[in-house]
Formats: C-alpha cells, sequence, structure tokens
C-alpha cells in the first residue's frame, strides 16, 4: 500500500505548528504503516521515537468505557443503574441553574443521574478541577485524592443543568471510573489492568507511574497564540488530581504500540485478531452506537463542529450519517482523542484500526485529524 498522502500530511504537520508526531495504522490486523516526524523535544532536535511515552489525556475516556461495558457483560453494572447507588453524594443531587441575570437557582433534579448519563456526557456536570469539594479532598487526603472520594466530590458540587436534557464534555468518566471500582470491589485501575491491559499485552499503559518511568515521558508542549510557536507545558497532567487519583476522563499514559493494541481490538468487535475474546460484539455495538437525540446530539455537533455526520456513544464519537460529512466517512468507524492531539479511530467494517499520537495542548486537532483521516481514507482507495 502507498501511504504517501498521509506521509506527505505529517511532515507539513510538522513544518506548520506541530513539534512532532506518531502514527501507526492496521488493516485486517497487520501493522501496514508506522511513521514519525518531527521532534519529541525541540530544543535538543531529539527526533520522534516509536517507543515514545505519553500523556494521552481523554484517548483514556474510551479504555474506561470499555471497562464499563465489560462490567456490564459480567452483569455486575447496568446503564439503567442510578449512580447514587455506587457514589452516594449523587444521591437527591441538587441542579444550580443559572439565569440570565447571572444568579443561580438552586433546584433538585427531576430525576436520578443515571449510569448512561455518565457514559454519554449528558449528567449535567461540568470540568470544573477546582470546585471547593474537590480542593477539600485533595487537602484533607494530604493530595493523594483517592477516586471514589473525588467522585464523592464532584456529586457534591452538583449539577449544571437537569439529568439527560443536554450534551456538556465533562467529568463524566472519571465518576465512571469511580462508578466501576464500586461495582467491581476492585480498584478502578486493577480492573482495567485485569480485563483489558494484560489480556492485551498492554506493559506500557498506566494510571500510576514511577519516578523513574516519568523521567520516560517525552515533553509535553503547549501552543502559545501570542507568539505563533509550540512551548514546553512545565506541569504535566493537570487532571491528575492526586497520588491515588485514576482518571477514567484523562489519566493514563502509553505508547503508540501499547494504544494500538487497544484499537485493534476495538475494530475487531472486542476480539484480539490472533482469537482473544475480551469484550463481546453485542457490549461493542452498545459501546459505539449513537446514544444521543434532539437538543443532546445538537450540543455534541456544535462543540465538535468538525465532527459533522458524527454522534455520541459510551465515551466515543460516532460515524453516522455520510451525507452530513464535509469529507470520507465510514459510517460505523468509532474512536475519540486526547488534549495533547491523540487519534483513536475503529473501523469494524473496513478492519482498520489507527492511533495517532502528538504531545501539545491547544492541539489544532480540528485541523490536524480531518487531514489525517482524509489522507488516510484516499490511500487506502476508500
Amino acid at each position: 500500500m502507498d501511504f504517501s498522502s498521509l506521509r506527505a500530511v505529517m511532515d507539513d504537520i510538522v513544518s506548520w505548528r506541530i513539534p512532532g508526531c506518531d502514527i501507526s495504522v492496521e488493516k485486517d490486523g497487520e501493522n501496514v504503516f508506522r511513521y514519525q516526524a518531527g521532534y519529541s523535544d525541540i530544543d535538543a532536535k531529539t527526533p520522534v521515537s516509536p517507543n515514545a511515552l505519553y500523556y494521552i489525556f481523554s484517548a483514556t475516556k474510551p479504555i474506561t468505557a470499555a471497562a464499563a461495558v465489560r462490567l456490564m457483560e459480567e452483569g455486575k453494572l447496568s446503564p439503567d443503574d442510578e449512580v447514587g447507588k455506587y457514589i452516594s453524594s449523587f444521591n437527591d443531587i441538587k441542579v444550580h441553574l443559572k439565569k440570565d441575570d447571572g444568579t443561580v437557582d438552586t433546584v433538585p433534579a427531576k430525576r436520578s443521574v443515571k449510569v448512561l448519563d455518565l457514559l454519554t456526557m449528558t449528567a449535567g456536570l461540568d470540568y470544573d478541577l477546582h470546585k471547593p469539594a474537590i480542593e477539600d479532598v485533595k487537602i484533607r487526603t494530604e493530595n493523594r485524592a483517592p477516586t471514589v472520594e473525588i467522585a464523592e466530590a464532584i456529586g457534591r458540587g452538583g449539577l449544571i443543568f437537569q439529568p439527560g436534557e443536554k450534551f456538556n464534555y465533562s467529568l463524566c468518566l472519571d465518576v465512571i471510573g469511580a462508578v466501576i471500582e464500586v461495582a467491581s470491589g476492585e480498584k478502578f485501575g486493577d480492573f482495567v489492568k485485569s480485563r483489558i491491559f494484560e489480556p492485551l499485552g498492554m506493559e506500557n499503559t498506566k494510571f500510576s507511574l514511577t519516578e523513574e518511568e516519568k523521567k520516560n515521558i517525552v515533553p509535553l508542549y503547549s501552543y502559545n497564540r501570542d507568539t505563533g510557536k509550540a512551548e514546553k507545558y512545565l506541569y504535566g497532567n493537570r487532571y491528575i488530581l492526586g497520588s491515588e487519583y485514576e482518571s477514567g476522563g484523562a489519566g493514563l499514559s502509553s505508547t503508540v504500540d501499547d494504544y494500538m493494541k487497544f484499537c485493534s481490538m476495538l475494530s475487531n468487535m472486542g476480539k484480539t485478531y490472533s482469537g482473544k475474546r475480551i469484550i463481546s460484539e453485542e457490549y461493542i455495538d452498545l459501546m459505539r452506537k449513537n446514544h444521543l437525540e434532539g437538543n443532546a446530539l445538537q450540543d455534541f455537533r456544535s462543540a465538535w463542529h468538525y465532527l459533522k455526520g458524527y454522534g455520541y456513544g459510551f465515551g466515543v464519537r460516532t460515524a453516522m450519517d455520510a451525507s452530513l460529512a464535509d469529507k470520507y466517512m465510514s459510517v460505523g468507524e468509532f474512536g475519540w482523542c486526547g488534549a495533547a492531539g491523540a487519534m483513536v479511530l475503529a473501523d469494524p467494517e473496513n478492519h482498520l484500526a489507527v492511533y495517532y499520537a502528538q504531545h501539545m495542548l491547544n492541539n489544532q486537532e480540528w485541523i490536524v485529524h480531518p487531514r489525517l483521516k482524509e489522507a488516510l481514507y484516499k490511500d487506502l482507495g476508500f
């Protein structure tokens, strides 16, 4: 296969704003393209290594969603479960409605928050990491911030709209991580490790890193719009709230080869190409099905304007309507992205899996990802 278009896009990306990038493409279970461009460290002129370790940020979300459906398959969780069954602060939760004059009305929730609401970002949460209740947990636990205690704090902070009425990208998948911990009786990270990482051989995908492992994280950059340059970001992954916090929304680090094992499994409907079943087809379909309608679907498409024709499943975008897309769309393709620019793509209809990595905040994904997908499908002749 000739991947000249995809190679050209990556070379152009690193001559533009992105310091460096790496991509892996798998077709029918075989790696057909692997390419790195640019630098992992601009100052040191260090080329991107295929073994680089990255913060994957929200590329964590599809893994958390996969863990949730795996727990459903085990009969220990249901989309219809009330979240308060697992996280007590979600019982009798309050909704803080901001009015046009800037004041806030606090009212009871019209119904309980369900697991389905969390998985589809319709629960009414926001992405405020500095709520007083969260800060109180960090202080009280001396920055350990255990996963379930943070989820309890998120519930105490209340909701910004009634459950199910809107879509809002938020801390929902972080709460799902805590729900999995309570429902399974295992630490969230241990559950994910035993059900997903170990069966797939993902040895380099982790929530917690040793000090030595942290040294292997490649420099993280942030694009400075004022200077027009990528500058080193010295604060690491701000979504990791404490030493014991396993963020289901953004807490993992991984390598391209490791994450590709997960993508490959998704593209083969829950099974490795060597035949090992991780998640049933039924539950992969549940995960990649669009669960939004009406205002919630419009909210999603407004927030991600470049995802025309897409809906949202459990922690993933999902391609629904090719007639709405600006470029080629493979209906049924699903995946997500990450704050530093990661792109996850699983296309079961074409037996295609892709993982793209870069390490820059203000990541320009609305430009980069459509270009990558267009070049990819062009090179494959689709």
